[in-house]
This record gives C-alpha cells, structure tokens and sequence, in this order.
C-alpha cells in the first residue's frame, strides 16, 4: 500500500511539475544516483509527507486554474449526430477563432470530427475550464485546409456517412437518398473553386479516415482548439444557449 501510495505521490509530482516547466532542482546541481533493490531501507512515511510538501503548492495553483468560471451554461449542451447542441457550439467557437486567426482568408466553416468530442453533455451552471480539458484532452492544433470545391464536396460527404460531425455556420448539408448538396454561406458549391476550412490537424493529417484531405495544403495557427475554445468561450457575456434548426446537417435516406 505504501509502494503504491509513494508511487502516485512521485508521479503526480512528475507530472505537475513538467506542466508549470519549472525545475525542481537548480539545473546546475549535479544529479545524485541512488541504487533502489528490494532491500533498500526507506522511512516511508516521511519520504511521502515530504513529497506530498512538495507537489501541494503546485497542486493548488493548477486547481485554481481548472476551476476558472468561463461562462454560463442556460440550457445542457448535449452531443448528438447529425447535429446537436454541443458540436454547433463548439465548431461555431473554432470558426470565430480561425477568423481572428486568419483575417486574410475567406473560411468556408469550421468542423470537429465527432469522435473528438469527448464527452456526452456538458450540464447547466458555470463552465469551468476543467470542462474543455474533459470535452477535448487532446492537444490538436486549429488549421485551414484549402481544398477545391470537389474535395470539399467529397469531405463533407464523409462526414455525412459518418452520422454527421460538427460544423459551423456557413455549411449547410443535405443527403437526399445518397445524393448530397452542398452551400457554402448560402450559395451553391463550385466544382472548381477553392475553399478554406477550419479543422484540427488531426482530421487535416487524414485522422478519422479524412484521407482526402491529406497532402492538402495546411495554413498552421500555432493554437491547440482546446485553448481557443477557453479564450473564446468567454467572450460573449450572455449565458450560452445553444438550440440546433438542422440548417447544417440534414440526412434524409429512406
């Protein structure tokens, strides 16, 4: 039980201590090597009091930074496909964010593959910024893709075989029967035309079985979602209230 104890306390202290990139030591300090066997004596209960001293003050910054008040959650977001509360709200942040990024170019939209999604609901009351590490632990960065409006036209329709994902204002799909029809900001698509959108690197990199996207070119932000999405959550002092029309995804097979 000690070893065990003993072993989280070093590893959560590990951990913590990476995350601030602080050293723990002067970094000109020789290091000192100790030989452990099963027979090294150790004062167990002193070494995690003096562990436990260690990692607490480290502990108690990054609770009070998870536990900062981003917004007002109004009515739960709840994750569903083809469209849901939830993806509208998050893609429409990854929009807002990628047109900030990148005042230059005309966005298409922006979309999260739903797998990336990683929880079901987020309830009422505060939104915490430990939310957005549970909804997206991964640390993706928020690219542009161009594409031309047939590549677009062939991504959008994988995403519709995949139940739908996440988009943003601007899109407006509909698979009719397996016929699919594409808007772009209310006009049709052009074959020919060549669009921008917003997607993490993971779906831009081909992840999610995205294959057509890859050797596409990539405009990097040099900002993980996550992150936008915690700078942007914010931003609008109204409590967030989120209630999808199906104007973006409509998927009609009989």
């Amino acid at each position: 039980m000690i070893g065990r104890t003993l072993s989280a306390l070093l590893l959560a202290g590990a951990l913590t201590l990476v995350g601030c990139g602080r050293p723990l030591v002067d970094p000109l300090a020789q290091p000192q090597v100790y030989e452990i066997t099963p027979f090294t004596p150790v004062d167990s209960s002193r070494t995690i009091r003096e562990m436990a001293a260690t990692i607490a003050p480290y502990s108690a910054q990054l609770e009070q930074v998870m536990n900062r008040v981003l917004a007002e959650v109004a009515e739960p977001l709840t994750k569903q496909q083809p469209e849901s509360s939830l993806g509208n709200w998050t893609a429409d942040l990854m929009l807002e964010a990628a047109e900030d990024l990148f005042p230059d170019y005309d966005i298409a939209f922006a979309v999260q593959n739903y797998g990336g999604l990683r929880v079901s609901e987020i309830g009422t009351g505060p939104l915490l910024v430990s939310e957005l590490y549970e909804l997206m632990p991964f640390d993706n960065e928020l690219v542009l893709v161009e594409v031309t409006g047939a590549e677009l036209e062939e991504f959008v329709a994988h995403t519709l075989a995949d139940g739908g994902w996440p988009v943003s204002r601007g899109l407006s799909a509909v698979r009719q029967n397996g016929t699919v029809t594409v808007r772009i900001k209310g006009s049709p698509l052009d074959p020919a035309g060549r669009y921008y959108i917003a997607a993490p690197d993971y779906v831009a990199n081909g992840g999610s079985d995205s294959a057509m996207l890859v050797g596409k070119r990539q405009y990097p932000s040099g900002r993980l979602v996550r992150d936008l999405l915690i700078d942007y959550a914010g931003k609008d002092q109204l409590p967030i209230h989120v209630v999808p029309d199906g104007s973006r995804i409509q998927i009609n097979d009989r």
